[in-house]
């Protein structure tokens, strides 16, 4: 019976291990994807995506969205994006979200998806969901302050890009609106829980024992 702590630590040692074995593949594969080797990618990825992996599933759908190194699917993309997205990745989120709400085909869910992914800081989510409210929809009437908010958060980082979208919206907005889209955006922080995955550092991984 003394041996039974010891052998559960043993088995979480083993469990945090395969989770660090699991983000070197995933950085296989991206490396991989970003040197256009689209069939290793493709190799690294998929055990990793079906073992329920957020990141490698995000990287699958974009594989599958644009046809690079399988055929271009945009149902099977939107499969692992929703995998990804329900598992609070952001990246997953967000494109999952796009591909509703950019084509029309289902506002209020690509809404929600996109409105997730700005919540957690993904700043083209926070991009959109600004440019959104600054156009309006029916199902989401125009708001030139929440539209400066999200599109002020999305320029934090000074990237030319997004300040231009920022820049042109308050070109737009009353100096009344300007103030308060700031004052939102000063007081805006990451919602709580939804945060990416953050795999567990290699030196965090203690090597397991063996009771005897």
């Amino acid at each position: 019976m003394r041996a039974l702590p010891q052998f559960a630590l043993s088995m979480a040692a083993i469990l945090l291990c395969a989770g660090v074995t699991a983000a070197a593949d995933l950085e296989s594969a991206q490396r991989a994807y970003q040197q256009e080797d689209y069939a290793t990618a493709l190799q690294d990825a998929t055990p990793l995506a079906k073992q329920g992996h957020a990141g490698a599933q995000v990287l699958l759908g974009r594989m599958y969205l644009t046809g690079r190194g399988v055929p271009k699917d945009p149902e099977t993309a939107l499969k692992w994006f929703k995998a990804a997205a329900v598992q609070g990745n952001a990246d997953g989120a967000f494109l999952l979200g796009a591909m509703y709400l950019l084509p029309r085909s289902d506002i209020p869910e690509g809404l929600r998806w996109v409105r997730l992914a700005a919540e957690q800081g993904n700043q083209d989510a926070q991009l959109l969901l600004g440019q959104t409210y600054m156009e309006g929809l029916p199902e989401l009437p125009r708001d030139p302050v929440q539209g400066g908010m999200w599109l002020r958060l999305a320029a934090k980082d000074n990237l030319p890009f997004y300040a231009a979208q920022l820049a042109a919206a308050e070109r737009v907005m009353s100096p009344e609106q300007r103030a308060q889209s700031k004052g939102l955006a000063a007081a805006w922080q990451p919602q709580p829980g939804l945060r990416r995955e953050a795999p567990p550092s290699p030196s965090s991984c203690p090597l397991p024992t063996i009771s005897r």
